[in-house]
């Protein structure tokens, strides 16, 4: 009886990774199609999902512990780099593709509508930092390296 307890338990946990791993290709894939300029509709139809949930899929909705968090902070989060002169600010990185662990730090890349100095920009990151209680890394988006822009600007979703 407690091989097939443990053999249930086992597969319970491959089925769960199996199902988080074929969510986040398809949340990778729908929003693939949106950046190229796909319609919410044409998506939808396409995945066989109603627009709401493509509309879902598109924007940040992590579910991991430290994307909870920085959902339930994020107004805050937009106002503080808001008030440094930044703008439409993204998630990018393990936490926007629910690949985060308890190490990870949260990836933030926003527009800087005037320039913003080094130690601005450094006094901004602790700030965040302790607004969320983890490590952040925030990216302006003039700063992405070439190597890095492609994945980086394919994994940013809007916070």
């Amino acid at each position: 009886m407690s091989f097939m307890v443990t053999d249930l338990a086992r597969i319970a946990r491959e089925a769960d990774e199996a199902t988080r791993q074929a969510r986040a290709r398809l949340v990778e894939a729908v929003r693939k199609a949106a950046s190229e300029g796909v319609s919410q509709a044409e998506i939808a139809q396409q995945i066989g999902r109603s627009q709401p949930e493509v509309s879902r899929l598109i924007h940040f909705h992590g579910t991991t512990p430290r994307a909870r968090r920085l959902r339930r902070s994020r107004r805050a989060v937009i106002d503080l780099i808001e008030r440094a002169g930044g703008s439409n600010v993204r998630v990018f990185g393990s936490v926007a593709t629910g690949h985060d662990r308890e190490d990870s730090d949260v990836d933030l890349l926003f527009h800087m509508e005037r320039p913003l100095g080094l130690m601005d920009l450094a006094g901004l990151e602790i700030e965040l930092e302790e607004l969320l209680g983890i490590g952040v890394d925030l990216v302006p988006d003039t700063a992405i390296r070439p190597a890095m822009r492609e994945r980086i600007l394919g994994e940013a979703v809007p916070l």
